[in-house]
């Protein structure tokens, strides 16, 4: 068995975690539960 699974290679280091450059700008919110959802998710947001 000489298998190798996706979480057993290297990350690398320039690589995107959880999307790509586009990934924000493509969020899209259906209702306001998923806007609240959203702006918790926001890096560029201050805490609350």
């Amino acid at each position: 068995m000489d298998e190798r699974r996706a979480e057993d290679q290297p990350i690398e280091q320039d690589a995107p975690v959880g999307g790509d450059e586009t990934t924000e700008e493509e969020l899209e919110a259906d209702n306001p539960a998923e806007e609240d959802t959203l702006k918790t998710l926001d890096p560029d947001a201050p805490p609350a």
